[in-house]
């Protein structure tokens, strides 16, 4: 009985794991629209092209454009025609919306921040950050005015 719970148990994580893997697949630049790259180039004149990458989200394809622009990571979703889905980028953490630094403050008055990123989704902004405070790791994500959206540990 425990080898066919073990059994059942690795055949659904490996099958978690070949979904995760659909969803997103490195590619080159040559299976890239023309339309995604040269929309990209034209909107990030000094960005460094780190990478590619195919996606599929609920049954819908997206090329994912991921670039270094100085101090700046950011990776841009498109749609097929060259239209933009989303954009994530790095930021520095004095970027944040002030209520989100109180936030992070109030709850980990000692955190550091080792990360922050704004998604921008059509005209809807979000924040995410990731801290420590001590040997504690957490995320959290904010909404554009800097209200608490999620907390992880």
């Amino acid at each position: 009985m425990n080898r066919i719970v073990m059994s059942v148990f690795a055949v659904s994580v490996l099958g978690l794991s070949a979904m995760a893997q659909e969803k997103e697949k490195k590619i080159t630049a040559k299976e890239v629209p023309a339309v995604v790259i040269e929309n990209f180039k034209r909107a990030y004149p000094k960005a460094i092209i780190r990478g590619y990458a195919s996606e599929m989200e609920n049954g819908k394809q997206y090329y994912e454009i991921e670039s270094q622009d100085r101090t700046t990571r950011r990776d841009v979703l498109y749609n097929p025609d060259g239209t933009v889905a989303e954009v994530e980028e790095s930021i520095d953490p004095t970027m944040l919306p002030r209520s989100a630094l109180q936030a992070i403050r109030q709850k980990y008055p000692r955190a550091v921040i080792t990360l922050a990123e704004k998604t921008t989704v059509g005209d809807k902004v979000t924040y995410e950050v990731s801290a420590r405070e001590g040997r504690k790791r957490f995320t959290m994500e904010f909404d554009s005015d800097g209200k608490v959206l999620t907390k992880n540990k």
